[in-house]
C-alpha cells in the first residue's frame, strides 16, 4: 500500500521542530548552569538533568559539552557586531558612540561573568591562528575604523594619523584589557575597559584646541 504523500512530509515538519525545540532547550539549560555554576564546574548529567532528558539523548544533539560552547562562540561574534551596529547608529559623537559600545560590552561581561570568559577562551582557543588577530578583534576592527573616520571628517578624531592605523591601536588597548582577564580570572576587567576606552579617546582625539582638521603634510584618511 502507498503511503499518503500529504500526511508523511507534516510527520516528519512535527518530528524537527521537536528535535529543534528539545535542543534549544538543552542549549538555554546548558547557559543558565554555566552562569551559575561555570563551564568546567557543569557536567552533562547535571544538563540532562535540567533538561529532562537522559545523558544519551544529549549526546544526540551535542558531540560533547565543548561542542554546545563551541556554537556559543559564534552566536558571540554575531552579536557582538549587532552591540557595535546599534551603538554606532544611537549615539552622535564618536566619543559617545566608543564609550557606549565599551559600556554595553562591560555591562554584559559583569552580567555573565563566568560564562563570557569561557566562551573568549574556547573562541581563542579554536578559531585563533598563530601569527593572526583573536576572531574578535577582526570583526570590530572595520567598524571601529569606519567610526574614526567618519570621526575624523567630523574634526573630532586626529587626522595625522589614517583611521585604520587609530582603529588598530584602539582595538588594541581595549585587548590588552580582555587578555590581562583571560589571563586572571579576578582581574576587574569591566573597570579596566571603561578605564581603557576612555585613554584610548586621549589618544585618538584631537589635540585641545585644534578642530582635527588634516595640516600640511598630514597623513590622508584611508
Amino acid at each position: 500500500m502507498k503511503a499518503d504523500s500529504t500526511i508523511e512530509p507534516a510527520r516528519i515538519g512535527r518530528l524537527e521542530k521537536r528535535k529543534l525545540e528539545r535542543r534549544l532547550r538543552i542549549y538555554d539549560v546548558a547557559m543558565d548552569l554555566f552562569r551559575t555554576q561555570g563551564f568546567e564546574g557543569t557536567t552533562v548529567s547535571q544538563i540532562a538533568a535540567a533538561a529532562d532528558i537522559v545523558p544519551a539523548t544529549f549526546f544526540n544533539h551535542f558531540q560533547s559539552k565543548n561542542a554546545l560552547l563551541g556554537q556559543m562562540t559564534s552566536e558571540v561574534l554575531g552579536f557582538l557586531e549587532v552591540m557595535l551596529e546599534d551603538e554606532f547608529k544611537t549615539a552622535e559623537s564618536t566619543h559617545e558612540r566608543l564609550t557606549g559600545f565599551v559600556t554595553r560590552a562591560a555591562d554584559q561581561i559583569g552580567e555573565n561573568r563566568g560564562i563570557a570568559r569561557d566562551v573568549l577562551l574556547e573562541l581563542v582557543r579554536t578559531e585563533s591562528k598563530p601569527g593572526q588577530q583573536p576572531p574578535y578583534l577582526r570583526r570590530i576592527h572595520e567598524p571601529f575604523a569606519t567610526l574614526l573616520r567618519e570621526g575624523q571628517e567630523r574634526g573630532e578624531v586626529r587626522c595625522d594619523e589614517d583611521a585604520a592605523f587609530l582603529a588598530e591601536m584602539l582595538v588594541g588597548i581595549l585587548n590588552a584589557a580582555i587578555t590581562n582577564w583571560l589571563a586572571e580570572p579576578d582581574y576587574p576587567i569591566e573597570q579596566r575597559l571603561r578605564q581603557a576606552s576612555q585613554f584610548a579617546w586621549g589618544a585618538i582625539r584631537p589635540e585641545q584646541g585644534s578642530a582635527g582638521a588634516p595640516s600640511a603634510g598630514s597623513k590622508p584618511s584611508a
